[in-house]
Parts: C-alpha cells; structure tokens; sequence
C-alpha cells in the first residue's frame, strides 16, 4: 500500500492475541470488528469460484472458525444508554442507485459514517432498506456510533426487537417491536436478504436534516 495503514481491523475473535502480538513493534491498532466488507467479498468469492475446484475440497470444512464461532446464537442484547436512545426508529428504503456511481449518497453527505462498498452487479432498481434514527441528540448518538464499529442492525421478528450489532459480537437493544413495526421489520429483513445483507442506518435530528451520521452497511454471513 502506498499510505501506511493506521487500523486494522479483524473479524474472527480468535485471532485477537496472534493479531496483536504481529502489531506490537509497529504503530498501528487491531480493532476487533465485522466492517471488514472488502474482505468478506474476497473471501465469499474465493469460497465461490476457487476453492471447490482444488483437490480435496469438502464444503463442510467451510464456515469453521467464523464470525461468531458458535452454532447456537444465546446472546442478548444490552439496552443502549438512555442518552443515547433516539425518540422515533422508521423502517424506510432508498434506492440502491443512490449508493452506485452517480448517486445522490457519497462521502460528502454522509456525516461521520461510513459507506460499504456496493456490489455493482445488483439491480440498480432495487431498494435499500434502513431504518432512520431521529433524536435531538443526533450528534451525540453519531459520535458514539462513529467510535464503536457499528456492523448493522437486525430485526429479531420473534421477540420483537429491533438490534444494533457493533464489533464482533456486541449487541445493543434499540426498540422494541409493536405489531405494525413488526410488520415493516420483515419488510426490512427479507430486503436485506435480496441484496446480500445491505441496509442503512441514519441519524438526524428530524424529518428534514442532514443526517448527522449515515452508514451503509452490509451484514456478513456468519459462515465466513
């Protein structure tokens, strides 16, 4: 790399002390987080395209080790501060255009998130599905997301919750769900699944703000 790399950031936690230990005598941080897009997107397509052609494969061996690492998921999550909580939560889509070359979205109007890369063989006619956070507190709640590594939010449509994923395994409840949140919790979730795990968060002050923090994120499959 031309620019020396000041963070670098791993997903499987545990790789934690090999990790830091090659980065003790070098000035850079290990940050343990599930932002690594560029990375999942080589692994799924070497997991794809080029390890089932190699001698010996067995697609069994896929997935051990992965984000996670347990079969059975028994975490819960821990309520965010009550500082930090945004008074309305709105399951609303964007189109996926906006994010492509071109598109109204970029780095410029973002605030102080963070924009994945976006897989540009999808259909530019598709829609982006979020949810946007509305708080008089948006700058303050930016800044806190801007400081964890906020990896994405998720829809557990049977308990009715509606949760923040940060670093490798941390979660954060952020609402609970009535009956037509649900509803539009499912919308949210299976418009993930048709875009490969991408969504958005969006914190403004209100309806009519610049966000004051706007993260398009990609939720990575947990067999990686």
């Amino acid at each position: 790399s031309e620019v020396k790399p000041s963070t670098i950031r791993f997903f499987r936690g545990a790789m934690f002390n090999m990790i830091n230990i090659a980065l003790s005598e070098i000035d850079v941080v290990a940050r343990p987080s599930r932002c690594t897009f560029a990375l999942a997107q080589w692994i799924e397509e070497r997991n794809r395209d080029v390890y089932p052609k190699m001698d010996g494969y067995r697609p069994t061996m896929g997935g051990v080790g992965g984000i996670g690492g347990t079969f059975l998921d028994i975490r819960t999550a821990v309520k965010l501060p009550d500082a930090l909580r945004g008074e309305k939560y709105a399951f609303v889509g964007l189109p996926l255009a906006e994010f492509m070359e071109g598109g109204g979205i970029d780095a410029s109007n973002i605030g102080v998130g963070r924009l994945a890369p976006v897989d540009n063989t999808l259909p530019a006619d598709s829609f982006v599905q979020g949810v946007v956070i509305l708080t008089p507190r948006a700058k303050a709640l930016a800044s806190w997301l801007a400081g964890t590594e906020v990896a994405g939010l998720k829809a557990d449509l049977r308990k009715r919750e509606l949760v923040m994923e940060t670093d490798i395994d941390n979660q954060y409840l952020m609402a609970k769900l009535n009956d037509e949140q649900r509803r539009e919790a499912a919308v949210f979730e299976e418009g993930k699944d048709a875009l490969g795990g991408l969504h958005f968060i969006s914190v403004q002050k209100d309806e009519d703000d610049d966000p004051a923090g706007f993260w398009l994120l990609r939720e990575i499959p947990v067999n990686l």
